[in-house]
Parts: structure tokens; sequence; C-alpha cells
């Protein structure tokens, strides 16, 4: 079931359903070509994150809908790694994009001294592995790692499911319930993993490796619900997800790395032609 509608999903976005992480978010349109949607112009903000060096030689395939490029591109300002963004029309791949994954030809791609590496939590797994010594994502225990490694799973296999079989319309009454039922559960996990007295990540007082992969949903979420009527879960029930999404979006590499609700939200809009 989980596929079915994992395809179904990904359908809307391209023409070839993948599975999750492969994401092609665009379908061609001869009527409506690319550059005449201002919906799908290159956003991102600037801001001052100190660099760790300047001759990291990365490069990053990415498109700015997409939460796993989020992903990607969160991680690497969390480490201060200067890279190149190379913004992608989905439309139209680009040679780059093709050749540097010719297997599923989707964004993200990280390509570090010439060599790429595909699908977000791979990413950044690497980069947290290369680059250690500036905030470390993954826990130093082995049990906490596993732990960390489940959650991601569980944001990817369950809360994504939710989005996809509403958004698609599959009985949404029962999706959003789900929904909320996977609010709850990570509502625990972050109760479990996090420290309220540290802060409000799961790392506590600093961005973890569960940070980043739930991270792209503090402005996913809101466009979703703004735009197709999706029922968040309440403060009551979720308090500490509810500050973990304020502290997600005060901070200042997730301003770099996540789009403007609002962006969010006239992309979803033309995306999806929702009628206001």
């Amino acid at each position: 079931m989980f596929w079915n509608s994992l395809e179904a999903f990904v359908s809307c976005f391209s023409e070839i359903p993948l599975p999750v992480d492969h994401t092609d978010y665009i379908k061609r349109d001869s009527n409506k070509p690319f550059s005449s949607l201002s919906h799908f112009q290159i956003f991102l903000l600037d801001f001052p994150i100190p660099m760790a060096s300047s001759d990291q030689d990365v490069t990053l395939l990415t498109f700015w809908p997409s939460p796993f490029s989020m992903r990607a591109k969160l991680a690497l300002l969390l480490k201060g790694i200067e890279h190149e963004d190379l913004p992608e029309d989905l439309g139209n791949k680009s040679k780059i994009l093709l050749e540097s994954n010719p297997v599923h030809k989707k964004v993200p791609v990280l390509i570090h001294k010439g060599k790429p590496i595909a699908e977000s939590a791979i990413i950044v797994h690497y980069i947290d592995e290369v680059w250690p010594g500036t905030s470390p994502l993954l826990p130093k225990d082995a049990f906490l790692r596993a732990e960390h490694r489940f959650w991601s799973d569980f944001i990817d296999k369950k809360l994504l499911d939710c989005f996809m079989r509403f958004v698609h319309g599959n009985d949404k009454d029962a999706a959003n319930e789900e929904f909320i039922a996977n609010c709850v559960l990570l509502e625990g996990a972050l109760t479990k993993l996090g420290s309220t007295q540290e802060g409000p990540f799961f790392g506590g007082a600093s961005f973890s490796f569960l940070d980043v992969m739930l991270a792209p949903f503090v402005v996913w979420i809101p466009g979703i619900v703004g735009v197709m009527g999706l029922k968040h879960a309440s403060e009551e029930q979720c308090p500490r997800l509810h500050k973990f999404f304020e502290a997600v979006s005060e901070h200042p590499a997730a301003k770099g790395a996540l789009p403007p609700v609002e962006k969010l939200k006239e992309f979803i809009q033309v995306r999806f032609a929702v009628k206001k």
C-alpha cells in the first residue's frame, strides 16, 4: 500500500513514478513552459554563514521546492561548507544531472571532488562523515544513531505517506487522521531523544541528523495546510513539535535552506491546480 500511494504522489510531479527520495517535481507542460512561470524561478535567501573553506570543490544539484534538496542544502549550511548550487529545470534536465545520477536522474545530487552522491539521507550522512569537526549531526552513541535512523525512516515512509494520500485525494479524512497520529508519535520521539533543558531540537541545543531530515516539513506542512486544507496536530497534542517548528523556522541555516512558506504555497497552488 505504501509504494502504491508513493507512486501515485510522485506521478503528480514526474512522468516516471520513483521511490520516495527520487524527487522530480515538475512535469513539462508545453503550453506553460518553465520560463513563463514565475512560481518556478529559483529562490534562495542569502545570509551570512561562515564558510569552512574556499576550496572544498562541492556542488549541489537542487530544485528549490524539493524537501529532499532542502535537507542536503541545510546540512551543508550547518557545516559551513562552501559550495556551488546548480538549480535544475526538471522539465529539461541538465547534462550534469543525467551524467551524475544516470540511474534515477533525480535531485538532489552532491558532487564532491568530481564524485556524485545521490539521495538526501545518504548525502546528509556523507556530509557528516566527511566534515565531522563542525556541527556533528549523528550521535556518537551507536544506539542513539540507530534511533535517529529509525525515526528518519518513519518520517520518509509514514509522514510522507500521509501527505501523498492527502494531496492525491485518496481518502483525505483517513490520511489526515493518520497524519495527526504520526505527529503524536514524533512528539513522543522528540520527548524521548531531545531535552527541553538543552534545547528544542532532537539534538538538544543544536541540529542533529533527525532534525535535518524533519526540517523541510516546517514549510511543507503549513503549505499543505494553507492550500489544501490539511489539519495539523494542535499545540496541545504536540507542544514539543510546535516548539521544534518555531525553532527551525528561526534558525539562520534553515532560513537559507528552506523557501518562504508563501512562495511554497504558490508552487503547490500551481502544481496541483488547486482552485482558490
